[in-house]
């Protein structure tokens, strides 16, 4: 269980804070998590002697899965640019052909 969280973490923090080196993701996961360094180091690492607590547990879920919906709303708002970058491009088209329409008469 522990391999797959931190793996889980590993991957989270990487995608998030794709410049910053390990030390500085652990201590910005325990921020976000409210747990100590150290554990979230135990943590992230998998070490041998390290047993997820329930309450780390949901903790953790709940971080990965704000990703998810974050990642979900990023999604859903490059779609709505596209698709109003469309928009105004089909109206420039129309007035571009309107204005030349204009100087061929």
């Amino acid at each position: 269980m522990t391999t797959a969280v931190a793996t889980d973490l590993r991957i989270y923090a990487g995608r998030r804070w794709p410049t910053m080196n390990h030390k500085w993701r652990k201590a910005r996961l325990a921020s976000l998590l409210g747990m100590n360094e150290r554990r979230v180091k135990s943590i992230y690492e998998a070490e041998q002697t390290a047993r997820l607590r329930s309450d780390e547990e949901a903790k953790i879920k709940a971080l990965l899965g704000q990703k998810e919906e974050a990642d979900a709303a990023d999604i859903a708002l490059a779609e709505r640019i596209a698709h109003l970058e469309a928009q105004v491009a089909a109206m420039a088209a129309l007035l571009a052909g309107e204005e030349v329409a204009r100087h061929g008469r």
